[in-house]
C-alpha cells in the first residue's frame, strides 16, 4: 500500500462522466505477431508480466473524508478475463473504422472499483491486424511512466509466450480498515505539513527572488495572448460524454530533416504543424482569429531520481500558438521563440511549480482547485478555451508483442473543461505519430483535421526543402 499524492489524486477527485480521467496507449501489432494473436494467450503474457508492472496491479482506496489523498493497494482479485478483452472491427476495416472503434471505447469510463485500467484486442485492421488499446487512469502514469510500461509489457528482444519466464505474480494485499486509512492518512499529512511544505515553501521563494532579479527574456516579438485574454475559439465549453480519436503518421526522418534545415528541435516541428492544422481547421469553420491562439504545452519536471517513478511529474504551461502566421517557416520560428521561452522559464522555477505544492498540500485544496476553475468556466461560457500539444519521446526501438513485432505505437492524453482538443505526438521508432483526442461539441470531424496536420507537415517540409536549396 502507498499514497498518491496530491497531483495524482487530482484524477481521480475530477473524474466525471464528461471528462473521464483516462489516456490511451495504442499498439498496432505487425502482421506476424497478429499471426500469432490469441486471447487466452494474451491474457497468459500479461499474467506472466504483472510482477513489472506494479500499475496493473492497483487498486484505488480513498480515505475517510477524504482527510488525505487515496491510496494505492494491490488488487486482490485481479481478474485478466475483465480487464483484457477483445473486439472483432466491422469488415472491411481501415483507419476511420479502427478510430471509429477506438473512439466507443474511450467515451466509456473506467470502473473505479477495479484496478484503473483496461486492454482492449481489436482484431481485423486492415484485414489480419491486431491493434492492442491499453486504456487506463492519469493518475497511474504521465508520458515518460507510461513509455516505461510499455517497455516492460512489451520487450526490445523477440518474445514468444514459451520463452515467457515463469513468474509469480502478487497476490495482492486485503485493502486497508477504516481505522487504518484514518490514522495513516493523519500521519502522513502531518509530515507533510511539517516538512515538505516549508521546504516548498523556502524554495518558491528563493525561485521568486531571482525571477525578480533576473526576468526570463522574452524571446518572441509578436503578438501574445494569455488564459484570460485570448481569442475564441469552438474548443471552448464542457465536453460532452463521447471522445473522438484519430491519428496521422509521418516520417520521422523527415522530421529530423527540417529540424536540421531550420536549426530547430523536433518539440518546434509538432508545435509548428499543429499550429498549421488548427489554422487551417479554424479556417475552414470561419473562426480563424487574427491572434496566436492558447495552447497549454505539457512538459517533464522528473528528477533523474524519479525518472523510473510512476505517477505524475509534469506540469503545463500556456504558450501564443502562432496560427495567425500563414508562412509555415514563420510559424515555425515564432513557435520555437516560445517553446524557448517555455523551457527557460522552467529551468528557473524548477521545484517550485504548481504541481510541486500539489503533491504535499491536503485534498481539499486539490480538489477545490479544481471545481473553482470549473466553477468559473461555466460562469464564463466566453472563457477563451484553448488546446493541448503534448510531445513525448517514445520508444527508440522497436516493440515486440508475443510472436512478432509491434508496428506502430500512438499515444493520446486527456480532455478537460480548458482545452477541448489534445493533441499528443510520440515517436515510435522512424514514425512520428500524432493523435487527436477530443469530443464531437469541439471537433466533430477528426479524420479531417488529421489530414490537414498531414498536409501542414508536408507544407513545412517542402518550406525546408526550399531553404535548404535557397542556403546551399
Amino acid at each position: 500500500m502507498h499514497r498518491m499524492t496530491g497531483y495524482d489524486a487530482a484524477f481521480i477527485y475530477d473524474e466525471l462522466p464528461e471528462e473521464p480521467q483516462h489516456t490511451l496507449k495504442v499498439c498496432i501489432w505487425g502482421r506476424e505477431a497478429s499471426a500469432n494473436y490469441s486471447l487466452e494467450a494474451t491474457r497468459r503474457f500479461v499474467h506472466a508480466r504483472l510482477p513489472q508492472l506494479p500499475p496493473l496491479r492497483w487498486r484505488a482506496v480513498r480515505v475517510p473524508l477524504d482527510l488525505n489523498h487515496p491510496v494505492w493497494v494491490e488488487d486482490l482479485n485481479l481478474d485478466l478475463s475483465f480487464h483484457i478483452q477483445c473486439l472483432a472491427l466491422t469488415q472491411p476495416a481501415g483507419r476511420q473504422e479502427l478510430c471509429e472503434e477506438i473512439s466507443r471505447i474511450a467515451s466509456r469510463p473506467l470502473d473505479p472499483r477495479r484496478p484503473l485500467w483496461e486492454l482492449w484486442m481489436l482484431e481485423g485492421y486492415e484485414g489480419e491486424k491486431v491493434v492492442a488499446v491499453l486504456k487506463m487512469s492519469h493518475a497511474l502514469a504521465d508520458g515518460a511512466a507510461a513509455k516505461e510500461l510499455l517497455g516492460r509489457l512489451y520487450s526490445e528482444e523477440p518474445s514468444t509466450e514459451q520463452s515467457e519466464p515463469e513468474q509469480a505474480a502478487s497476490s495482492g494485499e486485503p485493502a486497508p480498515s477504516r481505522g487504518t486509512l484514518v490514522r495513516d492518512a493523519l500521519r502522513d499529512q502531518l509530515s507533510s505539513t511539517l516538512y515538505e511544505l516549508p521546504r516548498l515553501g523556502r524554495a518558491t521563494r528563493a525561485v521568486r527572488r531571482a525571477m525578480r532579479a533576473a526576468p526570463v527574456p522574452r524571446l518572441y516579438p509578436g503578438p501574445r495572448i494569455s488564459l484570460l485574454s485570448s481569442p475564441a475559439t469552438p474548443f471552448a465549453g464542457t465536453p460532452s460524454r463521447k471522445r473522438n480519436f484519430h491519428f496521422v503518421t509521418v516520417p520521422l526522418g523527415e522530421a529530423r530533416e527540417i529540424r536540421r534545415v531550420l536549426d530547430c528541435t523536433i518539440n518546434d516541428v509538432v508545435l509548428a504543424t499543429a499550429a498549421g492544422a488548427v489554422r487551417a481547421y479554424l479556417r475552414s469553420r470561419r473562426a480563424l482569429p487574427g491572434l496566436p491562439i492558447l495552447a497549454h504545452m505539457p512538459a517533464s519536471i522528473r528528477c533523474d531520481d524519479e525518472r523510473h517513478a510512476w505517477g505524475n511529474r509534469i506540469t503545463s504551461r500556456p504558450i501564443s500558438l502562432p496560427t495567425h502566421l500563414a508562412d509555415p517557416v514563420a510559424r515555425l520560428r515564432a513557435a520555437s521563440q516560445v517553446a524557448r521561452e517555455v523551457k527557460v522559464d522552467l529551468a528557473r522555477r524548477r521545484g517550485s511549480d504548481l504541481e510541486d505544492w500539489l503533491r504535499w498540500l491536503p485534498p481539499f485544496v486539490s480538489k477545490g482547485v479544481g471545481q473553482a476553475a470549473r466553477m468559473f468556466v461555466r460562469l464564463r461560457p466566453e472563457f477563451p478555451a484553448g488546446i493541448i500539444v503534448s510531445s513525448v519521446p517514445g520508444p527508440r526501438h522497436e516493440l515486440h508483442a508475443p510472436g512478432g513485432p509491434v508496428e506502430n505505437v500512438i499515444s493520446v492524453g486527456h480532455v478537460k473543461y480548458v482545452a477541448g482538443l489534445n493533441i499528443t505526438v510520440w515517436s515510435y521508432t522512424d514514425h512520428l505519430n500524432f493523435g487527436i483526442y477530443t469530443c464531437p461539441k469541439a471537433v466533430p470531424d477528426p479524420g479531417f483535421l488529421a489530414e490537414l496536420l498531414s498536409d501542414s507537415f508536408e507544407t513545412l517540409r517542402k518550406a525546408a526543402t526550399r531553404e535548404a536549396a535557397r542556403i546551399s
